[in-house]
């Protein structure tokens, strides 16, 4: 009787085994799934960078003439277009643009964490209060940004934004070719994502949400 007993718990002892690597194979297959990264946005209009670009540190001042440096970048999702107040053409649609992708119903719960923000490539005419004046018109939560050349290069270089002052007329006033696209930077400071011309309010929202949730879920 004994021996029998002892054959039937020998017996099970194998099932139990199985039974326990099955569950623990399963419990592990159900935490990749669930830590399984989100997949890549498609059909961006947007280009997403293939990997997030980490800046340098870099020190502007905004138009309250506090500094502006790469921590007032983490901790939020930036929106930065960079032009000049004296813009004719391009830096006035570019911040319509701005202010109907900030008004939009679809990032009413995301404005805590999100910023725009205008640099200014012309520090010589742009001093802070008429960047506020500027800035402001569009929206009073917007943030101006300017700085001395050198410091301004050290962040259009790391984004790929290009500027250049042509020659003044027999005013002494001149105009600045500069990039037209919005850069989008992620709360870690890093570089994401660029809008390039024609900029519309419509696609830039929906490229954000799409490209925050992606990076939220990496």
């Amino acid at each position: 009787m004994s021996t029998d007993s002892n054959k039937n718990k020998s017996s099970l002892t194998p099932i139990i085994v199985v039974a326990l690597l099955s569950l623990a194979v399963g419990l592990w297959a159900s935490q990749q799934l669930l830590q399984k990264p989100a997949p890549v946005p498609k059909n961006l209009e947007a280009t997403l960078l293939d990997k997030a670009k980490p800046l340098t540190d870099f020190s502007l001042i905004d138009h309250d003439k506090n500094v502006f440096d790469l921590k007032r970048l983490k901790n939020n999702w930036s929106f930065l277009f960079f032009g000049f107040t004296h813009c004719p053409d391009v830096c006035p649609l570019a911040m319509q643009v701005m202010k109907k992708v900030w008004d939009s119903p679809e990032l009413t719960n995301n404005k805590k964490n999100l910023q725009m923000i205008f640099v200014s490539v012309d520090p010589d005419r742009d001093k802070p209060e008429l960047l506020k004046r500027y800035t402001q018109y569009y929206n009073p939560a917007f943030i101006g940004v300017t700085g001395v050349a050198n410091q301004i290069d050290i962040l259009t270089r790391q984004l790929g934004i290009l500027y250049g002052f042509d020659d003044p007329n027999e005013n002494g006033d001149y105009n600045v070719s500069h990039s037209g696209q919005i850069i989008l930077i992620d709360p870690q400071g890093n570089m994401r994502a660029v809008f390039s011309p024609p900029l519309t309010p419509q696609s830039i929202v929906k490229d954000f949400i799409e490209i925050k949730k992606f990076v939220e879920n990496i």
